[in-house]
């Protein structure tokens, strides 16, 4: 790999400087390009090399469009992947791993009717095309750029039963109690793959191009197998550990 220039090197290390310092505290967002560039007099293509050796000494995140931030210290998420199992207060699933945690999360959402995929309607088990109800969430821990996507996808037949799945606000325990009020024994399943992220999770997600993103898949569903929901999540890698238990059966 070729050594970066001399002048973002010089700069790296004085704006690397002024964050262990105190000078750009956690959180905060770091002057534009072109308020560093005219504060230090180099230009801007050398504060975007600055910037990106910060980035790999992990100082700074980047995130396309918006700027440089200098992270949180321990607020990266470390989650159990049995969280959406139980309810715990009136929360089930990222909430409950976060407030744990001691973090404060927070959650966006959005609820509407979409037409399934060709990937939804696969992991529906519905027809390409079919209405389903989407509900799409953003979520993350305040004062800390978002974590992930969560969009859940409903078939309507469902929704019909339980009312509640139109609203952002399903009760305690969301949706997973709710089914399991109507009679549901609710049991999971799920894959983790890992990709770079496209242009709308980039920018939802705040981050950069180069930063990989884990893609989760997961599907409940009732004692008798039939599937209830599917459930897509982009997580950001570097934002979140997913911890998995196992117990050996013999």
């Amino acid at each position: 790999m070729p050594r970066p220039p001399a002048k973002a090197q010089s700069l790296a290390h004085k704006l690397g400087t002024k964050i262990t310092e105190g000078a750009y505290p956690p959180g905060v967002w770091m002057p534009s390009e072109r308020e560093l560039a005219e504060e230090h007099q180099v230009d801007r293509s050398t504060v975007r090399r600055a910037l990106r050796i910060l980035a790999e000494r992990h100082l700074v995140i980047l995130a396309t469009a918006t700027g440089a931030q200098v992270p949180v210290a321990g607020l990266s998420m470390r989650r159990t992947a049995d969280d959406v199992t139980r309810q715990v207060g009136t929360w089930r699933g990222f909430h409950v791993s976060a407030t744990k945690a001691g973090h404060e999360p927070f959650t966006e959402t959005t609820v509407s009717e979409v037409e399934a995929d060709v990937e939804v309607g696969r992991g529906l088990g519905v027809p390409t095309g079919t209405p389903v109800l989407r509900r799409a969430r953003r979520q993350g821990i305040v004062g800390a750029p978002p974590v992930q996507l969560s969009t859940s996808y409903l078939r309507l037949d469902l929704v019909d039963k339980i009312p509640l799945l139109r609203e952002v606000n399903t009760g305690p325990g969301g949706m997973y109690s709710r089914m399991e009020e109507l009679g549901h024994r609710v049991h999971f399943e799920e894959s983790v793959t890992c990709r770079l992220p496209n242009n709308e999770e980039k920018e939802k997600l705040v981050i950069d191009m180069n930063q990989p993103v884990l893609v989760l898949w997961r599907r409940a569903y009732d004692q008798n197998n039939r599937i209830l929901d599917l459930t897509h999540r982009i997580v950001v890698g570097n934002r979140h550990e997913l911890v998995y238990r196992y117990d050996s059966t013999t």
